[in-house]
């Protein structure tokens, strides 16, 4: 029987079908599996190392598929319904909030309604994570390891003698013989079947055969499997349907099979074979679910999808209704098309309306028949126009809207003229990653860029995930002391803000100007501004409900600064830095593309680009910050670029001699010069400052006048 896990039944529209795949082994064992859609059958994997050196067996990753719930539980978020949002198509993270993503096949299985993506615990980390299949088992297996707390699968004994199906057919053959003027065939004819009909089908008498159920022997009917070697019996008197040994005969087949492949236009599913044969007879086609239940059909329709539309018509009671209910949902999260009928009418099923009405079970076949006819033919037409609307042409009017809207949301300037050119006006929706080595100024530049939108009138949250509320505070105002000044002989470090004792020590000067810049910054600054401090416990997850509240109880976007991206709570303690990483830089994305307002993360950098120009490469697990993020910025030391000519001996002197002398001049409250280079814009130009002057004892860069110069490519030597 098909569960849906802890989740609700799915209902929905999409109806894209689930593509086969086959297991696909090499020697050893290939790491692909049945159902994968998201890494075609096709190509082939190596085969994939255990913890101990070992290749895995095919039951091991086999073992492995039920950890699926507790996986998604990790790594996925829950939404509606029981159901949880997408990581490949973001349903889920929309304004509705309603996911498409669920588990079924006793948890082993997951399926995106909404993309259509689907597949096992492999297919969900290979989509989450980026990587391909083998990678994903690899990580898999880390994860949980080998399913060895397991009980060993007992070995398979040897049947009594080899399955032979010209056995079973023989055995087939002779009830058959046996059923012309038994008592079988009178059986059969008050179940309303014809004798035509009967002989037609092959049915059977078996005089004394063994009812495993009942434990004796009885009269039944042979019920053979069409197009199977294959057959079910039923005692005449009793209702205990009964099978053939596996050894003898092999495991079960979906009664019917062959009629979802036959060309039907719809095919019937009902729960016993005597229902699908009184459908025959009055001119349709069915398949039974029989002693299988649901799963055998939902694993006949993903290993080999149907052109036919079903047509659920289970028995009309309450186990039967319910049972259909479970099944259209099932089908219905694969995507698979259907359609519910009563072609029982007020009987139990449609073998004892066969019996009372067959005039009327004939017509509620053709009516199920046309109507299911009739939904195929709209969903085409729906899936047509579906696709139509893919096309530029059904986009045409919500990007003129969109052009329209812009002009009532302009970019928002940072405060830095130069920067703000190069942007094409300042900030608009998008991912910004601001990165830098250590104590280069990073948390302050974009600290500053805060204060200054806020103070343009626009909000911003800060993430601090480093640095004390009172700290960031106390940064914002030792600037605007030094700002207000120009004179390093007054303004104020951060320390000289916050250690009170140092006020008796001040001149009436010196505390009238920290108290015009704590006066500027309540009055200008802090109105505008959030300060949300978290040390491990802060993740997109809650950065995305915070945004969400915001928004909700003032009305207005805010820009997010997230200070910093490497520290940010992991999604799952068991991934890698850089997996950690890429989720939360593609997490901030959406939270950008969602609610189309600036995101702007601090990254830091590879300790390997401490004496290198900065470029893309140098962020730290950089992965998705470099494919992801819309700009990309870098901040280094003016005279980081390479020369031309120079020797690596010589460079790296004269880079410890540069990084020699801006360490004296901090402490000396000096300026040092920085240049700014914009590594990657995704609607604007790209180029340097020329320079700003960082001056780290009190928090503040002053951007030059000249602003910046456009590059045409990086990294690259300076040309001459």
């Amino acid at each position: 029987m098909i569960t849906l896990g802890e989740n609700e039944p799915v209902k929905g529209t999409n109806r894209k079908r689930l593509p086969s795949s086959s297991l696909q082994a090499t020697e050893r064992i290939d790491v692909a599996h049945r159902g994968a859609t998201l890494c075609p059958p096709s190509i082939s994997r190596p085969p994939v190392e255990g913890k101990k050196g070992g290749t895995m067996s095919k039951q091991d990753l086999n073992g492995l598929k039920p950890y699926l719930q507790d996986y998604a539980t990790r790594v996925l978020t829950p939404s509606k319904g029981g159901l949880y949002n997408c990581p490949i198509c973001d349903s889920g993270t929309g304004p509705h909030k309603t996911g498409a993503l669920g588990i079924f096949d006793n948890g082993t299985r997951w399926k995106c309604q909404a993309c259509g993506k689907g597949g096992d615990i492999f297919d969900l980390y290979a989509a989450i994570n980026h990587c391909d299949l083998a990678e994903a088992t690899r990580r898999i297996i880390d994860l949980y390891g080998t399913p060895s707390s397991a009980p060993a699968p007992k070995p398979a004994q040897a049947p009594a003698e080899p399955i032979d199906t010209a056995k079973i057919d023989r055995f087939i053959d002779s009830s058959a013989a046996l059923l012309e003027g038994s008592p079988g065939a009178s059986y059969l004819q008050g179940r309303g079947f014809t004798p035509d009909f009967i002989r037609g089908e092959g049915l059977g008498y078996s005089p004394d055969e063994y009812n495993k159920p009942l434990k004796k022997r009885l009269p039944s009917i042979v019920i053979p499997y069409p197009g199977a070697s294959y057959y079910i019996t039923r005692p005449i008197n009793e209702k205990a349907y009964d099978k053939p040994k596996t050894a003898e005969a092999g495991p079960e087949p979906l009664y019917n099979a062959a009629a979802l492949y036959s060309g039907a236009g719809a095919v019937f599913v009902v729960e016993s074979q005597l229902c699908a044969i009184s459908i025959k007879q009055e001119g349709g086609a069915a398949v039974a679910l029989g002693n299988s239940g649901k799963d055998r059909l939902i694993r006949q329709l993903q290993d080999k999808p149907t052109s036919a539309a079903l047509i659920l018509a289970l028995d009309n009671d309450e186990r039967g209704r319910k049972a259909q209910s479970e099944l259209a949902a099932a089908l219905e999260l694969l995507g698979i098309p259907h359609i519910q009928a009563n072609i029982s009418g007020e009987y139990k099923d449609p073998n004892e309306r066969l019996q009372h009405d067959a005039a009327g079970l004939r017509q509620a076949i053709s009516a199920a028949i046309m109507e299911a006819e009739k939904a195929r033919q709209a969903e085409a037409l729906e899936a047509a126009a579906a696709y139509q609307q893919e096309s530029a042409a059904g986009y045409v009017d919500q990007f003129f809207n969109g052009v329209t809207d812009s002009v009532n949301t302009p970019a928002i300037p940072t405060g830095f003229p130069g920067l703000d050119k190069l942007l094409e006006g300042g900030l608009y929706e998008g991912l910004y990653i601001i990165g830098a080595i250590s104590s280069l100024g990073k948390t302050t530049f974009a600290l500053q860029m805060a204060d200054q939108i806020a103070e343009a009138g626009h909000d911003v949250i800060i993430f601090s995930l480093e640095m004390a509320r009172a700290e960031l505070m106390a940064k914002s105002i030792s600037r605007l002391t030094f700002k207000l000044t120009q004179q390093r002989k007054n303004a104020k470090t951060t320390r000289g803000i916050t250690t009170g004792k140092r006020y008796a020590m001040y001149s009436d000067t010196e505390l009238q100007l920290i108290i015009k810049a704590r006066e500027e910054y309540r009055e200008k600054i802090s109105p505008r501004v959030w300060i949300r401090e978290g040390v491990g416990d802060l993740g997109a997850e809650q950065i995305r409900a915070a945004v969400e509240r915001h928004i909700n109880l003032t009305g207005r976007k805010p820009v997010i600064m997230i200070d910093y991206l490497q520290i940010l709570a992991p999604y799952d303690i068991r991934a890698t830095d850089k997996q950690n990483t890429d989720k939360a830089v593609l997490e901030l994305k959406r939270i950008s593309r969602d609610h189309k307002l600036p995101v702007m993360g601090i990254s830091s950098f590879n300790r390997d680009n401490y004496t290198a120009p900065v470029n893309m490469a140098a962020f730290k697990e950089s992965g998705a910050i470099e494919y992801s993020s819309d700009v990309l910025i870098g901040l280094q030391y003016k005279g980081m670029d390479y020369q031309e000519g120079e020797a690596d001996g010589a460079r790296q002197k004269r880079i410890r001699k540069l990084n020699k002398d801006n360490d004296m001049a901090a402490r000396e409250g000096r300026g040092i010069e920085i240049e700014l280079k914009v590594l990657k814009a995704r609607n604007g130009g790209r180029g340097t400052s020329d320079p700003l002057t960082f001056y780290p004892m009190f928090n503040c860069f002053i951007e030059h006048p000249e602003g910046f110069t456009v590059i045409d490519d990086e990294p690259r030597r300076r040309r001459p």
